[in-house]
């Protein structure tokens, strides 16, 4: 990328933050802001340009730490149902185990929730045949203390944000993703292997996903988001604005939202960013010790 066209990035991004709020086309369909806990967050979800409605679904418990975001596929009504059941069942498991869990095992609770969103989703299908056929991807996000656990099936991406570097953290589970691991350049792959997922949640028989444990420092920032954002935007550009880290985390997920959108927008757009307040802070975490 030329530094001409970085500059116009940061400018693009420089321009939202001071019309944040007053100029630009506002979001508010799905939209929740919190401070509570040991965590901020902020997560905005829009349907998109082209879409008739919108698959996608967030969960939040800042209390808890638990943070969802599910891309539902299927057709209407079957994505809205498999993701709004995927997050669900997800985050019940998760506040009904996590409160008597070892430390330590965060990683399996996290797979635990996960086969039980794929349960109630591959469930609800077989009893409904108009919902045959619905799945869903699924990013399931921990913050326990001073570290950060994610479990991800799909297509959807977590990302963590550290001292000006953007780092997927997640691989995409998809044809693309195959081939790129075999040494395909992107050049040689087909643009609609992206949309040929290798795992989804509900329709997939056994499930083997990605456990991740990232060491979180003081100012990082997580991104948890559907690809409506990343089919539209580079990581540079999603970098160039989560460099300005604006006071309200809300700004940031309305302007990636309404640059997605300004890009034709041409699916369900979803952006959750999570703040370790605690760790930005600089206050001391202390883990429970592992159980005898």
């Amino acid at each position: 990328m030329s530094e001409a066209a970085y500059t116009d990035m940061q400018m693009d991004a420089v321009r939202w933050w001071y019309g944040c709020g007053v100029t630009g086309r506002m979001v508010d369909t799905k939209a929740e802001e919190k401070r509570e806990a040991q965590v901020r967050s902020a997560w905005k979800s829009d349907q998109g340009l082209a879409r008739e409605n919108n698959e996608d679904a967030v969960l939040v418990d800042e209390a808890k730490g638990i943070f969802l975001l599910a891309d539902g596929m299927g057709g209407a009504p079957g994505g809205e149902v498999a993701s709004l059941l995927a997050v669900t069942a997800a985050a019940e498991l998760l506040a009904r185990e996590l409160p008597g869990s070892q430390s330590g095992m965060a990683g399996r609770l996290l797979a635990e929730a996960l086969a039980a969103a794929n349960s109630a989703v591959a469930k609800r299908a077989l009893g409904d045949p108009s919902l045959a056929g619905m799945g869903t991807t699924l990013e399931i996000v921990l913050v326990q203390g001073a570290k950060a656990v994610v479990c991800h099936v799909g297509d959807s991406r977590v990302y963590n944000y550290r001292e000006g570097v953007l780092r997927q953290i997640t691989t995409d589970d998809n044809y693309a993703a195959v081939l790129a691991g075999r040494g395909y350049a992107s050049e040689q792959i087909p643009r609609a292997y992206r949309h040929l997922l290798t795992q989804v949640v509900g329709l997939s028989d056994a499930l083997v996903p990605e456990i991740h444990t990232i060491a979180l420092q003081p100012e990082d920032l997580l991104l948890i988001c559907s690809d409506g954002l990343t089919e539209v935007m580079e990581d540079s550009e999603i970098s160039s604005f989560l460099a300005l880290k604006p006071r309200e985390l809300s700004c940031l997920a309305e302007a990636l939202i309404a640059t997605a959108i300004g890009k034709g927008g041409p699916d369900n757009i979803s952006v959750l960013v999570v703040e370790p307040i605690e760790v930005a802070a600089g206050a001391p975490f202390l883990l429970p010790p592992p159980q005898a």
